[in-house]
């Protein structure tokens, strides 16, 4: 599939998964996804893949966008006039179907899911990763963009699965009793930023993270001066742009 020719109504629903930034490969796939007619799509960006697909009949699409190391594969294989192969992430697996006239881009794909998984692993003290986690876990509903270009992608991965059988409420108190009050300060400043960045503030928002510097031993003065702060900072971003 020429990914110039990607019809942009196929490109909104995979940016509703995570498809971000330009279009590395695409590949178009034929007959059926997990036994069921229709169609669908792999589709390659920098750091995100996502798997499209619409059964027959059905007006919407449905589908995955992980992180290309979350990313999976096996039984790739050559059928008569047909490519198949498994693809699958810790939630989700997909038996999919596409032409040889689509060996090209479908091999750039698997080629970026090898590569990931044999990206070296950094090693981050415990520090670290429970400032990174808290981070991770605060960035939903529309805030994950920020973080990850905070953390940067080898961070963010690390920090998502320190995170995958932790509680916010424990990092909160382990960070409270290992960082020291200038960690604790820069700190909350990142995560008022972050609550911030989707260019909403809310009240919840706001009396969540006053209680945790609350908890971490910040004064209330140094809280709402950070709030006032990067508020009035975004104003005059928005104001000059």
């Amino acid at each position: 599939m020429d990914v110039k020719y990607v019809l942009s109504s196929i490109l909104c629903e995979a940016e509703k998964l995570g498809g971000e930034g330009a279009l590395k490969a695409g590949v178009r796939l034929t007959g059926a996804v997990n036994g069921e007619r229709g169609e669908g799509y792999f589709l390659l960006y920098n750091d995100v893949l996502v798997v499209l697909y619409r059964r027959l009949g059905q007006r919407d699409y449905e589908g995955v966008g992980k992180d290309i190391a979350e990313w999976n594969f096996e039984n790739y294989r050559e059928e008569k006039y047909a490519l198949r192969i498994t693809l699958k992430n810790a939630e989700s697996e997909f038996e999919c179907e596409f032409t040889p006239s689509e060996r090209a881009s479908a091999e750039v794909i698997f080629n970026a899911i090898t590569a990931a998984h044999a990206e070296p692993q950094a090693v981050y003290p415990e520090k670290t990763l429970i400032m990174a986690a808290l981070i991770y876990l605060l960035s939903s509903n529309d805030h994950e963009k920020f973080a990850q270009e905070l953390l940067g992608k080898g961070l963010w991965r690390a920090a998502r699965k320190y995170a995958s059988d932790k509680e916010l409420s424990q990092l909160a108190i382990q960070s409270g009793e290992l960082f020291a009050p200038e960690q604790k300060q820069s700190l909350m400043l990142n995560l008022i930023e972050l609550r911030m960045s989707d260019d909403l503030w809310q009240t919840e928002e706001s009396a969540a993270l006053r209680e945790l510097s609350q908890v971490w031993g910040i004064s209330g003065e140094f809280y709402s001066n950070a709030v006032n702060l990067l508020l009035l900072r975004r104003r005059l971003g928005e104001l000059f742009q």
